[in-house]
């Protein structure tokens, strides 16, 4: 991938098959803004209505091209406005999301984004029929506990004054479905006993204007949407979305797996300061090896919880392996409450993921736990953590606390790859109550063995306390390393 091709990450999808749910929880997992491209959420009114996402939805995550339309304007800038949007949102180091499924805004949107050099990721939604008429009379019901039946009644309001009280059902925010359905319900005198009946036959009129609406987006989506993505040569996946209880397992956790692969693949994404992608000023990144276990000794722990005040202190950003218990969960949450989420990035394999969930009852807490990305198995995991080091600023390094022959496997292969070149960052040994020594005294019998060389000994650092770890990933200079001499792809 050339250094100017910018990537972006597009979410399509029909009405009510989940395209803000996935939005936010990719934002979550990467540094990224979502833009929405969606003809009616535009409009300052109306947000019931046009399904405008809540703020509980939201969840913090920037949300762009929403909210800036009068009811009776029409979004002939969007496509200008949405592209400068996004060009704003990649200057600022992070990942744009559009999300939509605009069958009149999305391919005039790509075309210009195309145009101005960006490499698309696309995600396309796609509802099963059984279960897809559930979805919209969910949503519906929804909708109406939220105060749908008020915001009709100040939307015809609006109408009144701003179109001299001429019903339109094809202008501005009044052409969402829903308006028209219910206008009779709307004009019905409060008093009269057909106005419940009037209700009902608006609802069932919306439900099933909706599902009509639905079908024409996927058809829009087979026949336009996918031959032209295709032609564009973009990286497309198809998620199917059967029910709630398995929207994790069979939309979330592949969609974010397979998005990670992928921007690996395009040597985009890299951890920086502030949590962004590409800036220009990075981080000091430690990437941390340790149990999921708390160990028998609570000196563990607090080993754990005193690295993390060393690395707030010293400004580091921290790469693991996304675990919430133990060793692992320690470093994060406590790193998380002195620095931020954005300081915390943990990476795990989709099984473990499952196991840990089952094992906890709970879900990974990004306000507690900093971000999360969610892979497909150990392997990855492991060259994303690695990755995330050798791209940080100078001082970045890696680090084992205590922990199983996982920690081991990774302490080990980290120090090899050392060895061999392929890194030079520094690697720190925190020995909590002599709990390496018997590592340590093994390197030394090979040594005298002479199955590992005079200059490869002291690879690993030993430290004591957090500041001694902080103090040897900071004097790396001048340590013998055979970076340069093999050649690495």
């Amino acid at each position: 991938m050339q250094a100017n091709q910018k990537l972006c990450i597009a979410i399509f999808g029909p009405t009510a098959s989940g395209k803000t749910k996935l939005g936010v929880a990719i934002a979550k997992a990467f540094p990224s803004e979502v833009i929405s491209v969606d003809s009616l959420q535009c409009y300052k009114a109306g947000s019931i209505l046009t399904a405008k996402p809540t703020v509980q939805e939201i969840d913090d995550v920037p949300h762009h091209m929403v909210d800036y339309l009068e009811a009776d304007e029409e979004p002939h800038d969007f496509v200008a406005m949405a592209a400068d949007k996004m060009e704003e949102v990649t200057n600022r180091g992070k990942l744009p999301i559009l999300v939509g499924g605009s069958t009149s805004l999305a391919i005039p949107f790509l075309h210009e984004a195309l145009k101005r050099q960006y490499r698309f990721i696309a995600a396309t939604l796609i509802p099963r029929q059984s279960t897809y008429w559930q979805f919209i009379q969910v949503r519906a019901n929804e909708m109406l506990e939220r105060g749908l039946l008020g915001e009709l009644e100040e939307l015809r309001d609006l109408q009144q004054s701003l179109l001299d009280d001429n019903a339109c059902f094809h202008k501005g925010v009044w052409k969402a479905i829903g308006y028209q359905e219910f206008y009779p319900y709307l004009e019905a005198d409060m008093s009269c006993s057909a106005r419940q009946s009037s209700f009902q036959r608006g609802l069932a009129l919306m439900n099933a204007n909706t599902l009509q609406y639905g079908f024409h987006q996927l058809e829009w989506i087979r026949s336009v949407l996918n031959p032209f993505l295709q032609q564009a040569g973009v990286v497309c996946m198809s998620l199917p979305v059967t029910n709630k209880a398995s929207w994790t397992l069979d939309v979330e956790i592949p969609a974010i797996s397979m998005l990670n692969e992928l921007c690996y693949s395009f040597r985009t994404i890299r951890l920086s300061n502030n949590g962004t992608l590409n800036s220009n000023s990075k981080s000091r990144v430690v990437c941390l090896f340790g149990g999921s276990s708390s160990g028998n000794d609570p000196k563990h722990i607090q080993a754990a919880k005193n690295l993390a005040f060393a690395l707030h202190s010293n400004n580091y950003k921290l790469v693991y392996g996304g675990g919430t218990t133990g060793i692992m969960g320690a470093i994060a949450s406590t790193l998380v409450q002195l620095s931020g989420p954005s300081a915390v990035q943990g990476i795990i394999p989709v099984a473990l993921a499952k196991y840990e969930e089952k094992l906890t009852k709970k879900n990974a807490d990004p306000s507690k736990f900093g971000s999360r990305t969610v892979v497909k198995d150990m392997h990855t995991r492991k060259r994303l953590m690695i990755d995330a080091v050798i791209g940080g600023a100078p001082g970045s390094g890696f680090v084992a606390l205590s922990g199983g022959y996982g920690t081991l496997e990774e302490l080990l292969e980290t120090t090899t790859w050392y060895q061999l070149g392929i890194h030079q960052c520094g690697i720190c040994v925190f020995d909590v109550c002599g709990f390496y020594k018997g590592l340590l005294d093994w390197v030394d019998q090979a040594a005298q063995a002479g199955f590992v060389g005079t200059e490869d000994v002291d690879i690993l650092r030993i430290a004591t306390t957090a500041e001694e770890v902080i103090g040897y990933l900071g004097s790396q200079n001048g340590r013998y390393s055979r970076k340069g001499e093999l050649e690495w792809d």
